[in-house]
Order: C-alpha cells, then structure tokens, then sequence
C-alpha cells in the first residue's frame, strides 16, 4: 500500500492514465477520468478570464437514499488506515470530505484540503478490488477562497434568474455526470453561480461528485450534502445543511448553514 501511495503523490500526483477492468458504471464501480491539472493557457497573473454571461439555472432533481448504505464515517472506516492518513496528510487543512462504496461493498473517499483536491479509488484487477490508491490535485498556493452564504428563502417578485448582467448570454457547463445538474439545482441560485462561474472561460468538461444524508422527520426533512465541480484548472465546492418542511418545494428550503470554496489548480 505504502508503495502504491508513494507512486501516486512522488511527483506526478495522479491515478495511472490505465486501469485494469472495473465492472460499472461511476455510480456502482470507478471508471477511467481525467480531471487532473494539464498544462494550459491562462492569463499571466494565473486567473481565470472573466467571464458576463449568466450562469446556468439548474432544477433540483431527486435524491434517492438507500438505508442500508453506510454513512460517510462508517465508509471511511472500511479504507485502510495507512490510506486514509496519507490522504489526509496530502489535502492539507480539510474542508470538506466523504467516502462512500460501490455496489460491491468496496469504499472510496473524497477529500478536499487546502493543500490539494485527494481522491482514494480502489484498483481492480480481474474483477476484483485488489487495493486502494489515491490521487492529488495541488491547489495553487494563495487561491483559496472560502465565502459563506446567507440563504433564506426567496421573497415573492424578489432578484433576477441568477446573477450576471440583463441580456447576457447563458453559459452551460458539461457536468460529467450530467446527473449533477439535479444536485446542483438544489442550492440556491447565488451558490450555483459561485461554484460554475469560474469554470465557463475554460470550456472543459466539469467532473462533478457529491455526498448527501437525508433524515425524514413527520413535519420536515434535514438534509446535509456536499458537492465538489472540479476541471483540471478549477476546483469548487460547497458544504450545507437545510431544512425542507413537508410538502414544500425546494427553493423554499430553509439553508443552516452554505460555506463554499475555490480555488485553482497547479498544472502538472
């Protein structure tokens, strides 16, 4: 494991460009991605070009939750203990983590630090899950930035469709899964600018993972999700808790707590 590890974070800070099989698909088994820093144009002061147009509105699509899935503590214990140090040690100051399985019970783990976006995936060979290896990639030193946002429900004739100037232009994204665009939607319209707008001078496909726990209560449900948009120049996410009264629709959600984070990329 050490020397899987070590293979990974000594230098090239990546998953090996080939795999062997993986039985599934992203949601059951790991597949092939590229979403790791690749050398690229950008402006010399190493920002994004800004970009007028209006970002995308997304609609909430819905959040299956299966009971018997384990929580992300209880998936993060099934990692081997010398992987989940080394992960943590590589992002740095956490802001945001989780781990999950596939349908064949093997776990994996997203953690983001300030240091660096660590992804842990097993290795499969002859169809099955032989070990575990991790990836980084570097956030640039200095581009962190951390905002939290205030998201009450929206007042009747209140605000435009999201924030941009009168007549810009939409500007999508390819979210890879495009299932993201369902998770995305749900958050207020203010994030869902925050975490795409940094992405749309690029024009790269937006690798897109998330994490949710939903409790049901008779007069309400809780929700607790995270969603991390990353490119191989970009990495956004947001972290929060809202309250759902029952019958109600999402925009009228009540948000506890919205802390959002980007910051960019070191080219490998």
């Amino acid at each position: 494991m050490d020397e899987a590890w070590e293979q990974e974070f000594a230098g090239r800070d990546r998953m090996p460009e080939r795999r062997d099989r993986t039985p599934g698909q992203r949601d059951r088994t790991p597949e092939p991605r590229d979403r790791l820093p690749r050398h690229g144009d950008r402006p010399a002061d190493g920002s994004p070009a800004h970009s007028e147009g209006v970002t995308q509105v997304h609609e909430p699509g819905t959040l299956p939750v299966d009971p018997r899935t384990p929580d992300r503590h209880r998936c993060w214990e099934l990692l081997p203990a010398d992987t989940r140090t080394k992960a943590t040690e590589k992002a740095g100051r956490s802001l945001m983590w989780w781990a999950r399985v596939y349908s064949d019970g093997v776990p994996f783990a997203v953690v983001l630090g300030d240091r660096g976006l660590c992804r842990v995936e097993p290795v499969y060979r002859a169809g099955r899950a032989q070990e575990h290896r991790g990836e980084r990639a570097r956030v640039e030193p200095g581009s962190l930035h951390t905002r939290s946002f205030d998201a009450r429900p929206p007042q009747p004739g209140g605000g435009p469709a999201a924030p941009g100037r009168s007549g810009s232009p939409v500007e999508r994204l390819a979210l890879n899964p495009p299932e993201a665009q369902g998770v995305l939607g749900h958050f207020p319209l203010d994030v869902q600018d925050f975490l795409q707008r940094h992405f749309l001078p690029d024009r790269r496909v937006v690798t897109a993972e998330w994490y949710y726990e939903e409790t049901v209560e008779p007069a309400h449900t809780a929700l607790f999700v995270m969603l991390c948009l990353s490119s191989d120049r970009h990495v956004t996410a947001v972290e929060g808790r809202r309250t759902l009264d029952r019958g109600a629709t999402p925009d009228r959600a009540r948000w506890h707590a919205l802390t959002c984070h980007r910051a960019r990329l070191v080219p490998r």
